[in-house]
């Protein structure tokens, strides 16, 4: 039978066929084809054909898998805009549970400080926190410090206006920054925060102690 399958596929080949067509007709594998072709010479007119062919169908490939990726791109914006229409407008309880939970996983939890600390290189995430900050633990203005750390090539008065803004923190209320030296100058690679890792602190032991307790309840009722 391998015979008579071998015996085909040469007379295809020959015939000028792709190893697609060849496989149409003959179902076994593209490697046995290979060792059985391995010796047909061909045309100029046959390899051209086949290059012909050959690119037609890489070709169609490449148009598939684009459809693909932007059908799948469609599919994630259409599931992150019905996500979002979920949320609709954050209540100040749920601005609470909020900052809460993200104290929780991102603050500092040493009481023996005496300092509300919350480091996080996320600028929408340190906006939430801004917000929860005044709106909810109600501290006052000059109660803020804040202080970044960056890479020593960095420009530090970009990154400090970038804060200073997003935050509505002045730079009189800014400590000295933290510098590491960069990576790329110990010959490393790796991805660079473009404005460092901020961190908010107040100096209130008492705030610290209620945001504990804020959390310890948050546990309750999910434990």
């Amino acid at each position: 039978m391998k015979v008579l399958e071998k015996n085909k596929a040469i007379e295809l080949r020959r015939r000028g066929k792709t190893f697609s067509e060849i496989l149409k007709k003959i179902p076994v594998s593209k490697s046995s084809l290979s060792y059985w072709l391995r010796e047909i010479n061909l045309t100029d007119e046959q390899l051209t054909r086949i290059r012909y062919k050959n690119d037609k169908i890489k070709k169609k490939f490449i148009e598939y898998n684009k459809l693909r990726r932007r059908e799948a791109v469609k599919r994630r914006e259409n599931i992150i805009e019905a996500a979002k229409e979920e949320i609709n407008k954050i209540s100040k309880r749920e601005l609470k549970l909020l900052g809460i939970a993200l104290y929780w996983g991102e603050g500092s939890k040493c009481e023996r400080a005496g300092a509300v600390k919350f480091v996080n290189s996320d600028s929408i995430m340190i906006k939430i926190m801004m917000r929860w900050f005044r709106e909810i633990c109600r501290v006052p203005e000059s109660k803020f410090r804040v202080s970044f750390q960056a890479y020593e090539l960095q420009n530090i008065d970009t990154i400090r206006t970038f804060w200073s803004k997003l935050t509505g923190i002045p730079f009189s209320q800014f400590t000295a920054p933290s510098l590491r030296i960069s990576k790329t100058s110990k010959g490393k690679r790796g991805n660079i925060l473009p404005y460092g890792t901020l961190q908010v602190q107040i100096s209130n032991s008492a705030l610290l102690t209620k945001i504990l307790g804020w959390i310890e309840g948050l546990k309750g009722p999910i434990v």
